[in-house]
């Protein structure tokens, strides 16, 4: 299979992504979520969304990171440790500083006069959203990087891929680094199993739920509840480059594994509508482990299948993702505060700025890549 066809289907695979991302984002004024947004819709909100939201959690942004890790060790290899994170700070460090001085503040900005009380811009910026003011009350000490906190980690883990990979590279020779293995039932299952353990441990013992954001170092935004998903799934998409373990988990019989993935969640529906409903998610840890593999090995293979092809418009939605990714936020929330106005119910509402939004977020994406040296950091 060349490099080409195997980067075919896993963009593909970041449009849906992508796409999950945006109606997650859109859900968060709409439904009971954990969180908070840029805006709240003031009525009443749909109670079911949750579990959409608990579905798109167990799995997307890990997957996201799955394929991350993926393309790590290739651009490593190409351009060597120093243009490596050269490159990535680049992609990535830009992004975050955009974010934190101009993008974010902005929203927060416009959230700050709806709901607290009028202000000149400078002063919340200053006495705000860079907390010089003992009494502020938009943010905490921690740096508020929103949906950037992805980028955030991409970023860190680049610097310590580039030094474990240094480290390595003398000690482990590239025929031995680069060794052929299969993803075997058994292995699965270990990782299962033990994806479940630390899981569990992070949300109990280590005192983690989710929704619970810290700052690690006080600099790294993170949700450690989901921390092991992550980290897990970004040291797996390496190895499956490194092993070359990608093609025996995205055969097409491996499309099987949307029957425990999907059929755990299901089950924990029915428990939750049920007479069960307090034991509905007993074990949730173990049984997110379960969804959260086999959606993605699931998808993986379903995009191997079917769609390890493109063509114009794919393309062009692929190449638009990180884009989209990093700019969607802004778009969303101005339709959300643009039928503010309008008289209807909370789920008519997310219908309708999801419709908008996807294909508003991919547009804005595509026009400020046409900016000249934008193309390199997008």
């Amino acid at each position: 299979m060349t490099d080409n066809k195997r980067r075919c289907y896993l963009d593909n695979l970041k449009v849906l992504l992508i796409i999950l991302v945006i109606i997650h984002h859109v859900g968060q004024a709409y439904g009971a979520t954990g969180g908070s947004w840029f805006y709240s819709y003031p009525g009443e909100r749909v109670k079911p969304l949750e579990l959409f939201f608990l579905f798109n959690a167990s799995f997307f942004m890990g997957l996201f990171f799955f394929i991350s890790g993926y393309f790590f060790p290739g651009s490593f290899e190409r351009h060597g440790a120093r243009k490596f994170i050269a490159g990535k700070f680049v992609r990535f460090g830009i992004p975050l500083v955009f974010a934190l001085v101009l993008m974010i503040p902005i929203i927060e900005y416009v959230k700050y006069l709806k709901y607290v009380n009028y202000i000149n811009f400078m002063e919340f910026y200053i006495r705000e959203w860079f907390g010089y003011a003992p009494d502020k009350t938009v943010h905490s000490p921690i740096a508020n990087f929103a949906h950037f906190w992805f980028i955030e980690h991409l970023l860190v883990y680049s610097f310590l891929y580039t030094v474990i990979a240094t480290v390595l590279k003398k000690f482990i020779s590239s025929k031995s680094a680069s060794t052929v293995r299969k993803a075997r039932l058994y292995t699965i299952i270990l990782y299962i199993i033990i994806f479940g353990i630390i899981t569990n441990l992070m949300r109990t013992v280590w005192a983690f739920p989710m929704d619970r954001w810290i700052g690690f170092l006080g600099f790294i935004q993170m949700e450690p509840a989901h921390i092991p998903q992550y980290l897990s799934l970004f040291v797996l998409g390496i190895l499956a480059y490194r092993w070359s373990f990608l093609g025996s988990i995205s055969t097409p019989r491996n499309m099987f594994w949307f029957l425990p993935g999907l059929g755990i969640y299901v089950i924990t529906i029915a428990q939750l509508f049920g007479p069960g409903s307090q034991n509905a998610f007993f074990m949730w840890e173990y049984r997110e482990a379960i969804l959260c593999v086999g959606v993605c090995i699931g998808l993986l293979s379903f995009f191997k299948t079917y769609f390890n092809r493109t063509g114009r418009i794919m393309q062009v939605l692929s190449e638009n993702t990180y884009g989209t990714y990093i700019l969607h936020v802004p778009v969303v929330v101005a339709l959300q505060y643009s039928f503010d106005p309008v008289r209807a119910g909370a789920f008519t509402l997310f219908v309708i700025v999801s419709i908008l939004s996807i294909p508003g977020a991919f547009l804005v994406s595509f026009f400020v890549r046409l900016i000249p040296g934008v193309k390199r950091i997008l």
